[in-house]
């Protein structure tokens, strides 16, 4: 604790005048707090307010970390310390630098993913454009032992990977803040008071721009419509001044965020959007300003306005859409409540605890009363309830859930109180993993993402090069003309659009596609998806409902059907596959479940079946062939043949087990607006022919795409000849069996609730069982594929029009402002067009 004391010495409350603060004093740093401010912290029980966002950022990471006795045992500096000081930013930063380096504190954002290896997340303000990604990983990459470091331009979340022992969170924070960037660590209380602070901040310079380019309009709209004649000179020059003054806010509140930034590109020698729209606006409000004090020319103080508010419309719309897939993320982070109630001594003693959700371990039970959330991943113990799952699947249907049911943080329960055995707490919950995929998704940058930052980090350089020339030629032509068209030349310019619009539209499919059910894991998938010709599906578990029942058991041998089972469930002892669910749901169902032996020496084929010794006798549970080959003789007679499954052991037949699965009841409609995209439908399936062959023509595919009675390899084979004609692969499938096929297709797509192996080897990931997120996907990706398209065709004709227009003098700086704010805003809303448009995007 005298670490931490040591590094924050608040200081003694300001002298700073009364009348621009609310009367108190910050929490924190001890400064007046100003009376617009809307920050504070409830610590003791009692709210304490807080003067700005990185006061309330610091404290809440001390109080966050559990280190609340500092504010306890802190003492105020003296003056001779004050006269030592920094400015209060300086100072607050190098606070947090030293409390992020604190070991306590940096084991809650630091993780190890080896032994010689750190990684961390951090929230990063003051991201604006392509361009200010690659800053931020350029000083990141230039730190001695930093190995790897990404940075998001949607969520604007950096990841870092570094060399264990040589560097610290406090040395990343600074390389950051050298580039004019403002860093915290990726926790939710830094990320959200950032985003308000920045939001807020946001509005209050799109309104001034507003309200100053409508006060500008006013006065010189008059100028357009009467002839030069009949407007005095003296009523020209008042207008004028008029106009001045009432741009002046606008260039000090609403472009200050152009001015901060060029500067910051300045002082590193980085050339970034920024520099470009600054000198635009300098150069035009230096020429109209001469112009007035000259008496003459022509003056383009609305042009100012109506540039700056264009140019923030489109930021903030772009914003808007970053918002719209934070929300997702934050949701999720969010679903889970902050207490939970504890049963101690359950099942012997009912003692109720209300404890922090935090608090909780594996192994505990909790009470989840009706109308709450589930604090964390468990099991149901006792009580059956319906839960709204619709967070994680999708699904706003509610389910029910008994006894041995599993439960997902964040699920609503809407019945009766359950008691649920805890399984999984903090990262480990299935809410924590849907997070970290999403984030992964968005953090990805698709091929189409890097060739428009690659051509937007050299568009701002060749623009002031461009000007430059062009002011240099018309000098020795009409010198007079020379700085108007170089801010032309400056203002047509569009840098930002390619850099906005394609991640913009990335993140709104991959959030929406997630909403809907249906989890994006990696980069590319999207655009493949688009592209792709042909779709495999498994049969089991993904065209069928996958809860298979047993329909009949025949006997073969000596045992009794009850024996049969027992043996059989032995065999599938720990299997997450459909079949294994069956054979052990007919043993519970019995009124007097048979006691299940112990089954050693297990060895699956997939595919085939599964083997495994039992009281010295080995058996088979599997296909016909593969049962066939231990047994060593022909099936007897009067074998059920729509058998499923057959039982065996050495040179005897046991049983013949018939399995039967329902349809998905959106099976039909999911295969049909699939082919109706310009897919090629395909089964692969391991089960009979005829079993097989209906489902195909119950759900419209043709038998010539259909294969049966498939092994793994025999589904990768099948799947690499159809590559090998030039045709590209997306593979649908939920069992372990499938995972060879979904490694080897271009786009791989497994059902969640399928075996772990499928889920690590796929591009994505259907959270419920429905079907009808595949033909949302495919629409989407295509949408998302003519979108971009249309912004890279867009940006590059506009461009190539404005730009000779303006070198050759024939826009003014006025129209050429309106240009390339409009082109900026245009492509912004189409790529927006992907959220609009949901009666023809989204619906399948």
């Amino acid at each position: 604790m005298n670490t931490i004391a040591a590094a924050y010495q608040p200081r003694e409350p300001s002298t700073a005048p009364r009348d621009v603060s609310s009367g108190e004093c910050c929490f924190h740093c001890g400064l007046p707090v100003p009376a617009s401010a809307r920050f504070g912290i409830r610590f003791d029980g009692t709210l304490r307010p807080l003067c700005c966002v990185g006061c309330e950022a610091v404290a809440r990471t001390i109080v966050d970390a559990g280190l609340d006795q500092f504010y306890r045992q802190r003492t105020g500096t003296s003056p001779s310390q004050q006269q030592h000081e920094t400015t209060g930013r300086e100072r607050m930063q190098a606070d947090l630098d030293t409390l992020f380096n604190v070991k306590s504190v940096s084991a809650n954002y630091v993780s190890a993913p080896d032994a010689a290896h750190h990684t961390a997340d951090l929230y990063i303000d003051g991201i604006t454009c392509a361009a200010c990604v690659w800053l931020a990983e350029s000083a990141l990459q230039r730190i001695p032992g930093v190995d790897a470091a990404s940075v998001n331009q949607i969520t604007h979340r950096a990841t870092v990977r570094w060399q264990a022992g040589t560097t610290d969170l406090g040395a990343l924070r600074a390389a950051l803040r050298c580039v004019g960037l403002d860093a915290q660590p990726a926790s939710a209380p830094a990320r959200f008071a950032a985003r308000r602070a920045q939001r807020r901040r946001a509005l209050i310079e799109l309104g001034v721009a507003l309200l100053g380019m409508m006060q500008v309009m006013m006065f010189t709209v008059p100028l357009y419509f009467f002839a030069a004649e009949e407007v005095s000179n003296e009523a020209r020059l008042l207008m004028g001044w008029a106009g001045l003054v009432l741009t002046l806010p606008v260039l000090l509140i609403s472009a200050r965020t152009f001015f901060v930034g060029a500067w910051r590109d300045l002082r590193i020698r980085h050339v970034g959007m920024d520099g470009p729209i600054t000198l635009a606006i300098v150069l035009t409000f230096a020429s109209s300003t001469l112009s007035l004090l000259g008496g003459g020319g022509d003056l383009y103080f609305d042009s100012i306005s109506m540039f700056v508010f264009l140019l923030l419309a489109a930021r903030y719309l772009e914003s808007s859409a970053r918002e719209s897939s934070l929300q997702w993320i934050e949701r999720l982070t969010d679903a889970a409540p902050a207490m939970a109630t504890r049963i101690d001594g359950y099942p012997n003693v009912h003692g109720h605890a209300l404890i922090a959700a935090s608090e909780l371990q594996v192994g505990d039970t909790i009470r989840i009363a009706t109308g709450e959330a589930v604090a964390a991943d468990g099991c149901i113990v006792e009580g059956a309830s319906d839960f709204d799952e619709s967070l994680i699947t999708g699904e706003s249907q509610p389910v029910l859930r008994n006894v041995a049911d599993t439960l997902a943080g964040g699920s609503l329960n809407l019945g009766a109180p359950v008691l649920m055995r805890v399984t999984g707490i903090g990262e480990a919950t299935t809410l924590a993993h849907l997070r970290r995929l999403t984030e992964q998704a968005l953090a990805a940058r698709p091929r189409f993402a890097e060739v428009a930052d690659g051509f937007s980090r050299w568009i701002a350089p060749l623009t002031l090069l461009l000007a430059g020339a062009a002011a240099l030629i018309w000098w020795g032509i009409d010198p007079a003309r020379s700085l108007g068209i170089a801010a032309a030349v400056l203002a047509v310019t569009c840098p930002c659009a390619l850099a906005l619009a394609a991640p913009t539209a990335h993140a709104l499919a991959i959030t929406r596609l997630a909403r809907e059910g249906m989890l994006i894991t990696r980069a590319g998938t999207l655009e493949k998806m688009a592209s792709a010709t042909d779709i495999v599906f498994d049969k089991t578990g993904t065209l069928t409902q996958g809860d298979l029942t047993v329909a009949a058991v025949q006997v073969l041998g000596p045992n009794e059907s009850d024996e049969i089972i027992a043996i059989a469930v032995a065999l599938e002892a720990g299997s997450l596959h459909p079949v294994a669910r069956a054979l052990r749901q007919l043993n519970s169902d019995e009124a007097q479940p048979t006691l299940v032996p112990v089954a050693s020496r297990l060895s699956l084929e997939y595919g085939a079946g599964v083997a495994g010794t039992i009281n010295g006798v080995q058996y088979r549970l599997g296909t016909r062939r593969y049962v066939e080959s231990l047994v060593a003789h022909a099936l007897p007679a009067g074998t059920a043949m729509e058998a499923t499954l057959f039982l065996g052991s050495a040179r005897q037949w046991l049983a013949a087990i018939v399995l039967s699965d329902a349809l998905k009841v959106d099976a039909t409609k999911c295969v049909n607006g699939l082919c109706a995209s310009g897919l090629t439908a395909h089964i692969l399936s391991g089960d009979r022919r005829d079993r097989v062959a209906h489902i195909a023509d119950a759900v419209g595919i043709n038998q010539d795409t259909v294969r049966a009675e498939q092994t793994p390899s025999q589904k990768l084979a099948y799947a690499r000849a159809i590559q090998i004609s030039s045709r590209s692969v997306i593979a649908v499938g939920d069992g372990v069996n499938d995972a060879p096929l979904l490694g080897a297709a271009d786009v791989s797509i497994a059902m969640g609730i399928g075996a772990d192996l499928t889920r690590l080897t796929a591009d994505a990931v259907l959270l419920s069982p429905r079907l009808a997120p595949l033909v949302t996907a495919r629409n989407l990706a295509r949408q998302m594929q003519r979108v971009i398209r249309q912004n890279f065709a867009w940006a590059i004709v506009y461009n190539a029009i404005a730009v000779p227009l303006a070198v050759t003098g024939q826009i003014t700086p006025a129209w050429a402002a309106i240009g390339m704010a409009l082109s900026s805003l245009a492509v912004v809303t189409n790529s927006l067009r992907l959220n609009w448009r949901s009666g023809h995007v989204w619906k399948s």
